[in-house]
Protein backbone atom coordinates (compact mmCIF):
# COMPACT_ATOMS: atom_id res chain seq x y z
CA UNK A 1 0.00 0.00 0.00
CA UNK A 2 1.43 3.55 -0.88
CA UNK A 3 1.27 6.53 1.11
CA UNK A 4 -1.61 8.68 1.33
CA UNK A 5 -1.41 12.38 0.10
CA UNK A 6 -2.53 15.48 1.54
CA UNK A 7 -1.77 18.54 -0.89
CA UNK A 8 -2.03 22.52 0.37
CA UNK A 9 -2.85 25.20 -1.18
CA UNK A 10 -3.14 29.15 -0.19
CA UNK A 11 -1.30 32.17 -1.09
CA UNK A 12 1.63 33.19 0.94
CA UNK A 13 1.93 33.87 4.16
CA UNK A 14 -1.72 31.84 4.61
CA UNK A 15 -0.20 29.36 7.36
CA UNK A 16 0.22 26.55 4.79
CA UNK A 17 3.62 25.61 6.35
CA UNK A 18 2.94 26.39 9.43
CA UNK A 19 0.01 24.06 9.16
CA UNK A 20 1.70 21.19 7.35
CA UNK A 21 5.26 21.38 9.98
CA UNK A 22 2.41 20.97 13.37
CA UNK A 23 1.06 18.10 11.03
CA UNK A 24 4.12 16.91 10.95
CA UNK A 25 5.02 16.34 14.35
CA UNK A 26 1.78 14.82 14.99
CA UNK A 27 2.40 12.45 12.81
CA UNK A 28 5.83 11.61 13.94
CA UNK A 29 4.64 11.50 17.38
CA UNK A 30 2.18 8.68 16.42
CA UNK A 31 5.41 7.17 14.94
CA UNK A 32 4.15 7.10 11.53
CA UNK A 33 6.84 8.04 8.77
CA UNK A 34 6.20 11.46 6.68
CA UNK A 35 7.79 13.11 3.98
CA UNK A 36 7.18 17.01 3.13
CA UNK A 37 7.42 18.42 -0.52
CA UNK A 38 7.83 22.56 -0.83
CA UNK A 39 6.98 23.42 -4.58
CA UNK A 40 8.79 26.30 -5.95
CA UNK A 41 7.72 27.76 -9.04
CA UNK A 42 10.72 29.01 -10.66
CA UNK A 43 13.52 27.56 -13.03
CA UNK A 44 16.91 28.68 -10.82
CA UNK A 45 19.10 25.54 -9.41
CA UNK A 46 19.21 24.87 -5.87
CA UNK A 47 22.48 23.91 -6.66
CA UNK A 48 26.03 26.13 -5.55
CA UNK A 49 28.07 26.91 -8.33
CA UNK A 50 31.20 25.01 -8.95
CA UNK A 51 30.93 22.73 -5.85
CA UNK A 52 31.65 19.07 -6.81
CA UNK A 53 28.09 18.18 -5.94
CA UNK A 54 26.72 20.21 -8.54
CA UNK A 55 29.31 19.27 -11.03
CA UNK A 56 28.40 15.53 -10.93
CA UNK A 57 24.62 16.52 -11.36
CA UNK A 58 25.60 18.65 -14.36
CA UNK A 59 27.42 15.55 -15.78
CA UNK A 60 24.46 13.61 -15.48
CA UNK A 61 24.54 11.80 -12.16
CA UNK A 62 21.59 11.82 -9.28
CA UNK A 63 23.90 13.56 -7.03
CA UNK A 64 23.51 13.33 -2.76
CA UNK A 65 25.50 15.84 -0.81
CA UNK A 66 26.35 13.43 2.58
CA UNK A 67 26.85 14.73 6.18
CA UNK A 68 26.77 13.32 9.57
CA UNK A 69 23.95 15.34 10.05
CA UNK A 70 21.59 15.44 6.95
CA UNK A 71 21.36 14.16 3.02
CA UNK A 72 20.70 16.33 0.46
CA UNK A 73 19.78 14.86 -2.54
CA UNK A 74 19.85 16.22 -6.30
CA UNK A 75 18.09 14.74 -9.33
CA UNK A 76 16.59 15.79 -12.59
CA UNK A 77 12.71 16.58 -11.29
CA UNK A 78 10.32 14.89 -14.04
CA UNK A 79 7.99 16.64 -16.45
CA UNK A 80 4.42 16.17 -14.80
CA UNK A 81 5.54 15.02 -12.16
CA UNK A 82 2.79 13.12 -9.87
CA UNK A 83 2.06 10.70 -6.67
CA UNK A 84 4.25 8.29 -8.14
CA UNK A 85 7.26 10.15 -8.31
CA UNK A 86 6.68 11.76 -4.71
CA UNK A 87 6.42 8.48 -3.52
CA UNK A 88 9.60 7.28 -5.03
CA UNK A 89 11.57 9.82 -3.36
CA UNK A 90 10.02 9.06 0.18
CA UNK A 91 9.82 5.06 -0.27
CA UNK A 92 8.77 4.65 3.09
CA UNK A 93 6.56 7.39 3.89
CA UNK A 94 3.28 6.24 5.06
CA UNK A 95 2.01 9.89 4.71
CA UNK A 96 3.52 12.69 2.01
CA UNK A 97 2.28 16.45 2.12
CA UNK A 98 3.07 18.27 -0.74
CA UNK A 99 2.73 22.55 -0.43
CA UNK A 100 1.79 24.61 -3.53
CA UNK A 101 0.66 21.46 -6.05
CA UNK A 102 -2.15 19.02 -5.84
CA UNK A 103 -1.49 15.68 -7.06
CA UNK A 104 -4.39 13.09 -8.08
CA UNK A 105 -5.97 11.12 -5.35
CA UNK A 106 -4.44 13.45 -2.65
CA UNK A 107 -7.09 15.14 -0.14
CA UNK A 108 -7.09 18.90 -1.16
CA UNK A 109 -6.59 21.65 1.08
CA UNK A 110 -7.12 24.95 0.75
CA UNK A 111 -5.42 27.54 3.40
CA UNK A 112 -7.76 30.68 4.13
CA UNK A 113 -5.29 32.77 6.69
CA UNK A 114 -7.12 36.08 6.56
CA UNK A 115 -9.40 35.62 4.08
CA UNK A 116 -13.30 36.73 4.88
CA UNK A 117 -15.07 35.72 2.02
CA UNK A 118 -14.70 33.11 -0.79
CA UNK A 119 -13.35 36.45 -3.18
CA UNK A 120 -10.17 35.75 -0.85
CA UNK A 121 -8.96 32.85 -1.47
CA UNK A 122 -6.66 31.45 -4.26
CA UNK A 123 -8.75 29.50 -5.44
CA UNK A 124 -12.44 28.19 -5.49
CA UNK A 125 -13.53 26.01 -2.37
CA UNK A 126 -15.47 23.58 -5.22
CA UNK A 127 -11.87 22.52 -6.27
CA UNK A 128 -11.42 21.31 -2.58
CA UNK A 129 -12.08 18.47 -0.07
CA UNK A 130 -10.83 20.62 2.83
CA UNK A 131 -10.63 24.45 4.50
CA UNK A 132 -8.31 25.63 6.87
CA UNK A 133 -9.80 28.89 8.30
CA UNK A 134 -10.27 30.69 11.74
CA UNK A 135 -13.11 32.64 10.43
CA UNK A 136 -16.54 31.49 11.47
CA UNK A 137 -18.04 32.73 8.40
CA UNK A 138 -16.05 31.58 5.84
CA UNK A 139 -16.03 27.99 7.68
CA UNK A 140 -20.10 28.51 7.89
CA UNK A 141 -19.93 28.81 3.94
CA UNK A 142 -17.42 25.92 3.38
CA UNK A 143 -19.04 23.59 5.23
CA UNK A 144 -22.20 23.79 3.34
CA UNK A 145 -20.41 24.16 0.19
CA UNK A 146 -19.26 19.91 1.56
CA UNK A 147 -15.77 20.69 3.10
CA UNK A 148 -14.32 19.50 6.30
CA UNK A 149 -13.21 22.62 8.25
CA UNK A 150 -10.93 23.17 10.05
CA UNK A 151 -9.42 25.76 12.33
CA UNK A 152 -5.39 26.76 11.73
CA UNK A 153 -4.61 24.83 15.43
CA UNK A 154 -6.35 21.84 14.70
CA UNK A 155 -3.82 19.84 12.99
CA UNK A 156 -3.86 17.09 14.73
CA UNK A 157 -7.79 17.04 14.37
CA UNK A 158 -6.96 16.67 10.55
CA UNK A 159 -4.59 14.06 11.16
CA UNK A 160 -6.88 12.02 13.12
CA UNK A 161 -9.83 12.43 10.59
CA UNK A 162 -7.67 11.69 7.06
CA UNK A 163 -4.81 9.42 8.37
CA UNK A 164 -5.30 7.34 11.74
CA UNK A 165 -9.08 6.77 10.98
CA UNK A 166 -11.57 9.15 12.76
CA UNK A 167 -10.73 7.60 15.88
CA UNK A 168 -11.38 10.56 17.51
CA UNK A 169 -14.94 10.40 17.36
CA UNK A 170 -15.54 6.61 18.19
CA UNK A 171 -16.26 7.34 21.53
CA UNK A 172 -18.91 10.26 20.47
CA UNK A 173 -22.26 9.54 20.10
CA UNK A 174 -24.60 11.61 17.67
CA UNK A 175 -28.39 11.99 18.59
CA UNK A 176 -30.94 14.42 17.05
CA UNK A 177 -34.63 14.70 18.10
CA UNK A 178 -37.15 16.00 16.62
CA UNK A 179 -41.06 16.64 18.02
CA UNK A 180 -39.69 14.95 21.34
CA UNK A 181 -38.40 12.00 19.24
CA UNK A 182 -35.36 10.55 18.63
CA UNK A 183 -34.80 10.48 15.08
CA UNK A 184 -32.63 7.29 13.45
CA UNK A 185 -29.27 8.66 11.60
CA UNK A 186 -27.79 6.41 8.79
CA UNK A 187 -24.09 6.38 8.93
CA UNK A 188 -24.01 8.89 6.15
CA UNK A 189 -25.93 11.34 7.73
CA UNK A 190 -24.00 10.50 11.29
CA UNK A 191 -20.42 11.69 9.51
CA UNK A 192 -21.86 14.73 7.84
CA UNK A 193 -23.34 15.98 11.30
CA UNK A 194 -20.25 15.36 12.38
CA UNK A 195 -18.04 17.35 9.84
CA UNK A 196 -20.05 20.16 9.28
CA UNK A 197 -21.13 20.58 13.19
CA UNK A 198 -17.54 20.49 14.05
CA UNK A 199 -15.93 21.96 11.34
CA UNK A 200 -18.39 25.26 12.45
CA UNK A 201 -17.34 24.68 15.91
CA UNK A 202 -13.41 24.75 15.65
CA UNK A 203 -14.17 28.18 13.87
CA UNK A 204 -15.91 29.66 16.95
CA UNK A 205 -14.32 31.67 19.53
CA UNK A 206 -14.61 30.39 22.99
CA UNK A 207 -15.79 26.85 22.41
CA UNK A 208 -14.06 23.70 23.25
CA UNK A 209 -15.36 21.49 20.40
CA UNK A 210 -14.38 18.11 22.42
CA UNK A 211 -16.92 18.28 24.97
CA UNK A 212 -20.79 18.06 24.68
CA UNK A 213 -22.13 20.15 21.63
CA UNK A 214 -26.02 20.90 22.21
CA UNK A 215 -27.86 22.33 19.78
CA UNK A 216 -31.53 23.75 19.42
CA UNK A 217 -34.06 24.81 17.11
CA UNK A 218 -37.45 26.15 18.12
CA UNK A 219 -40.46 25.21 16.53
CA UNK A 220 -41.73 26.91 13.69
CA UNK A 221 -43.87 30.08 14.86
Amino acid sequence: MGARFACFIGWSNTGKTGFIERCITELDARGMPVGAIKCVHHGSSFNLPGKDSTRFFSAGAVAALVSDDETIRVEQTPAGWSSDYAQSIFPAADVILVEGRVVPGAIRVLVGGPAATADGLKRPMADFDVLITDAADMAEVAARAGLVVFGSDQAGQFIEHYFLGGNAMKDRTVTVTNGGKDVPLNPFVKETFENVVLGLMKALKDVTPDEEIIIKISALK
